[in-house]
């Protein structure tokens, strides 16, 4: 019989409201330290929500909220503050979003992924940047092409070259002829490069790796502090880092595993395995880890640290009571310059938990509940209302919901 988790489930929080709590202990003695309240207010009552982002979309200074729902075929920004609600795109089966400022006016575009039929590998797979109207803000916005991928599933902004353009990292969760997760095929890591004229020049190709079955999660930031962004990438075969040395034609990608993942729990095809997320973060300066979710679509909360040079990271369980993990943020919430993990789970009415170190080894953390009964499928971390404190915004699939959690001290 399987062991109780620590972690086990304390009964469902109220749905709107201020938490204000002392963290728990999980794997550790009690703490007596207090961490910050969190609470939670509506945004909007979307339907079907899958992804969320946070950009400034009209200049004014201020992050606003852009919303994408798969089954109700919408994209939406909401203005901060207030949240009125502006149409961006009715594209069909959309799946994720990246918006960056690509022509330098002060307003974020948006590239949106949409056609995701998750058991068609030949079919949809659209890559597309959104331009503003010059009109009124309830006209949708104008589409213009980049490129076309099956499963589509993922898209990122990064500088990987260091030349101070940004690419977008695009990962389709299968390849070309997969039969979802019971026959999947390598998918296409790849880059795509904005050209000179956005309107009218094609975006190239920029191959990366063609290796990764069910690749889930990716990460783009600049985690070695080079100046180039590198790429963290979640899949049936665990954790990858992506790493682009040298210039130009010259250059190569290095790929290095990190981690393996959760092993299968039976031989049967489609067997879920490797990892679902994946975030990094730091204990203390100089102290890496990586967050992540495991497996695909799994219950558990993994950390990895480094290990000794040329081996695997080490891997710790922090938590495996989730139910259907698919939303995964690290950031330092307490400004004690340690960085806190964030899993929002989607199955058993779904929830939202923090995981907090209580030392700099990654061998101890605490649990702190932070929402219940809201089926999280995506979340991003940052200061909505200009205090200088990180809030969380999340969207939640079948409760329709789109909320943001306001840090209170």
């Amino acid at each position: 019989m399987k062991a109780a988790s620590p972690f086990a489930r304390r009964g469902r929080l109220v749905a709107s409201f201020v938490v204000c709590l002392v963290a728990f202990s999980a794997l550790t003695e009690p703490s007596a330290a207090e961490f910050p309240c969190f609470q939670r207010h509506t945004i909007d009552a979307f339907p079907a929500g899958y992804q969320v982002a946070v950009a400034d979309i009209n200049g004014d200074g201020r992050p606003d909220v852009i919303a994408l729902s798969t089954d109700a075929n919408r994209v939406d920004w909401f203005e901060n503050p207030g949240w009125q609600l502006h149409p961006v795109a009715r594209t069909e089966k959309n799946i994720d979003l990246a918006p960056r400022d690509l022509d330098g006016d002060g307003k974020a575009e948006i590239v949106v992924a949409s056609g995701f039929y998750f058991s068609e590998s030949t079919r949809g797979g659209a890559i597309q940047w959104l331009e503003q109207p010059a009109g009124a803000s309830t006209n949708l916005w104008t589409i213009h092409p980049i490129a076309t991928d099956p499963v589509v599933h993922r898209v990122r902004w990064g500088d990987l070259d260091g030349d101070g353009r940004p690419e977008l990292v695009h990962a389709p969760i299968f390849g070309p002829g997969s039969q979802d997760t019971v026959a999947p095929k390598p998918s296409h890591l790849w880059a795509f490069r904005p050209p000179r004229d956005l309107r009218t020049g094609a975006w190239t190709v920029w191959k990366i790796d063609e290796s990764l079955t069910v690749l889930h999660g990716i990460h783009v930031s600049d985690l070695d502090h080079d100046g180039r962004d590198e790429i963290l990438t979640a899949s049936f075969e665990g954790i990858h880092r992506f790493d682009f040395e040298g210039n130009g034609p010259d250059g190569r990608w290095i790929k290095t595993q990190i981690g393996r993942g959760a092993l299968p729990k039976s031989s049967a095809p489609g067997a879920t395995r490797g990892s679902s997320e994946v975030a990094p973060g730091n204990l203390a300066p100089g102290k890496p880890f990586i967050a992540a979710i495991e497996p695909w679509h799994g219950e558990l909360v993994v950390v990895y640290t480094p290990g000794k040079p040329g081996e695997l990271w080490h891997r710790r369980v922090l938590d495996d009571t989730l139910d259907q993990g698919h939303a995964l943020v690290v950031a330092d919430l307490d400004g004690d310059g340690r960085d806190e993990i964030v899993a929002g789970w989607r199955g058993a009415g779904g929830g939202v938990a923090i995981y907090r170190a209580t030392d700099d080894t990654g061998e101890h953390w605490t649990k702190i509940p932070l929402d219940a009964g809201i089926t999280v499928q995506g979340m991003v971390a940052a200061d909505l209302n200009g205090d200088g404190r990180l809030d969380l915004v999340a969207i939640a699939g079948s409760s329709n919901l789109l909320v943001w959690y306001e840090q209170r001290r």
